[in-house]
């Protein structure tokens, strides 16, 4: 098996060319040689049989545009995660840019590893999910993707239909509400572990709020997704009497800092491929979502954005005027 490595950050490609390694510690170790790495993205998916997109995501976007002119027949392309509705915003853009290549189009619903660079080529591995769920475009296909990289990662799991990946993405629950709400601790650079003391009792009933509007979205939408509580026994086997005591259980969470400034992807990505593209269709199916709208409002005001304007909206996604049997219908083709 022959693996590339791309990235945009020409000084980061170049700190990996000096070593062609990776080099895992933690709850995964290893060390292997990467056959390729390049900041060419033509040459790096060259020849690939799964290209798989592991940027914050809202790149996604910038990414397919740039590799348009280079897929061919039978490659898929993975994004782990999608977020919501990445897959269904990568076919738009794709289709628009008249790539006839027939690919196929995958998302995860999340990151299979709790990790963190520590450098370029040496990555910290805190933890592993037990399930991760992958749903790709044409839906059909989700278990034959499956298969194909249970090779390496069996964890991968397929659901129905890329509306069960999207509505089912806990970073838009996870990240920006904690993060928002300390505030105060992030500016006075204080650290603190992100997950067991950044999520206190009374901003976990928050995050179980806004976690009841995505239900809500989704069964709007005729699909039933776990609540945030079971997606932490399904991927960790964390259990607990609420969604504070669950979060104190899971050990792959131990060490892992809070973010040192509000300018992070915990809002400038969840908030903006997550909390808005939920919202959005909160509203065509007719649910309100006032819990998500106050965290993105909040997070307009202290990062001077406008979400609603920047992040991923109904038409980026093809989905603008669609009733919900319509969108249940596009998803499956």
């Amino acid at each position: 098996m022959s693996v590339s490595l791309y990235d945009v950050e020409k000084e980061k490609v170049e700190a990996l060319q000096r070593t062609n390694r990776m080099r895992l510690f933690g709850a995964v170790e290893g060390e292997t040689v990467i056959d390729l790495i390049t900041h060419d993205l033509g040459e790096a998916i060259h020849g690939a049989d799964i290209i798989m997109i592991v940027i914050p995501t809202v790149y996604q976007s910038s990414i397919a545009r740039a590799m348009a002119p280079f897929l061919v027949d039978n490659q898929m392309i993975l994004l782990n995660p999608g977020a919501t509705g990445g897959a269904l915003e990568v076919r738009n853009i794709l289709r628009k840019a008249g790539v006839k290549a027939k690919v196929i189009i995958g998302e995860t619903e999340t990151l299979l590893y709790a990790c963190r660079s520590i450098k370029p080529g040496v990555v910290q591995i805190y933890g592993v999910k037990d399930r991760v769920n992958v749903a790709t475009l044409p839906a059909a296909q989700a278990p034959c993707v499956s298969k194909l990289l249970s090779v390496a990662l069996p964890q991968f799991q397929p659901v129905e239909s890329v509306l069960h990946t999207s509505l089912n993405n806990p970073n838009a629950i996870l990240h920006p509400t904690p993060t928002l709400l300390n505030a105060g601790r992030i500016e006075s650079r204080s650290p603190f572990d992100y997950y067991s003391e950044g999520v206190t009792p009374s901003i976990a009933k928050v995050v179980e709020k806004a976690d009841q509007e995505r239900l809500a979205v989704a069964k709007a939408l005729g699909i039933t997704v776990p609540t945030i509580e079971e997606w932490y026994y399904a991927c960790y086997r964390a259990e607990g009497s609420n969604l504070y005591d669950i979060i104190q259980h899971v050990d792959a969470y131990k060490g892992i800092k809070g973010p040192a400034t509000l300018d992070t992807r915990y809002l400038f990505e969840d908030v903006a491929t997550g909390l808005v593209p939920l919202s959005s269709l909160g509203r065509a199916v007719g649910v309100v979502t006032p819990t998500m709208d106050a965290v993105v409002e909040l997070a307009n005001t202290l990062l001077s954005r406008n979400f609603w304007k920047d992040g991923r909206s109904l038409e980026n996604l093809g989905l603008a005027g669609l009733k919900p049997e319509e969108i249940r219908a596009l998803v499956l083709e």
